[in-house]
């Protein structure tokens, strides 16, 4: 008999924040290194979201373990063969990138911006594998459902930009810098990461097949195809095409991105141990 990990709350929300930290630190890359100085407020934001974000990854994944000597003997000693110390030695890594980057955010001297352009190229990678990881940490175990996932790395991805770039929205649209190009710029990014994410889940059901049950016809069905397909993607795509010029709505949108990304993690972890 297989053994179902008893995975809680404190998980989910790991899932959750690791993949907002990872697109967010992207997002901040990308608008660094290709954007206009127009696009300088993202980057910082990106960066500066990243850090705390990170941070709480740590002290969940620290939470879950039951001890902070554990997550520190994982640091350690690297073990390729051990999920768990993969995972711990990527967020480590990555912490320490988002840390550099969000200091250097602050400077304005061109040696100082050069080199966090660079660190931030490097940090991405970090930041698409804190995204991702969790998705194929899934799939990689023998579980009915999870082992049949195939494609759950590529959408945490496609969730986690998704959902990073909506934080960021929304954290310059309640700051007072939503007027600038660089916002308008990140709203229209993640939309068509929403649209990724939306073929994506459907080409991972259409490949789960009866596999994908749990989710679509069991007791998370509701909260699948209510609270991820429609609160979380759907309806945010109908808003920025109808109300993209009204920047509440466009900020209502990033709020139900959010939430979207939350369920997903929610209903793919929580299915398989109900």
């Amino acid at each position: 008999m297989l053994k179902i990990p008893d995975w809680e709350m404190t998980i989910v929300w790991y899932f959750f924040l690791g993949g907002i930290a990872g697109g967010a630190y992207f997002t901040a890359a990308i608008a660094d290194n290709f954007g206009s100085a127009r696009d300088r407020a993202v980057s910082k934001v990106g960066y500066l979201l990243s850090l705390p974000l990170t941070l709480a990854c740590g002290i969940l994944l620290i939470a879950d373990l039951g001890t902070p000597l554990r997550f520190l003997n994982m640091l350690g000693a690297f073990k390729f063969w051990n999920p768990m110390s993969i995972g711990a030695w990527g967020l480590g890594v990555f912490g320490l990138f988002s840390l550099l980057s969000s200091v250097l955010s602050f400077s304005t001297s061109q040696q100082m911006v050069g080199l966090r352009r660079k660190l931030s190229l490097v940090g991405s990678i970090f930041g698409f594998f804190l995204a991702a990881y969790t998705g194929v940490l899934l799939s990689a175990t023998t579980l009915p459902f999870w082992g049949d996932s195939r494609l759950m790395g590529a959408l945490f991805l496609a969730s986690g930009a998704s959902t990073g770039m909506a934080a960021i929205s929304l954290i310059m649209f309640l700051g007072g810098t939503a007027a600038g190009e660089g916002w308008g710029k990140v709203k229209k990014a993640d939309r068509y990461s929403m649209i990724i994410e939306l073929v994506l889940l459907a080409v991972f059901l259409g490949l789960l097949g009866s596999a994908a049950r749990p989710l679509t016809s069991g007791q998370f069905a509701p909260l699948f195809w209510g609270g991820l397909v429609g609160v979380g993607l759907v309806i945010p795509l109908v808003l920025e095409f109808v109300g993209q010029r009204v920047k509440a709505v466009a900020a209502l949108g990033a709020v139900l991105v959010l939430v979207g990304g939350f369920v997903l993690r929610y209903v793919v972890l929580m299915s398989v141990q109900a």
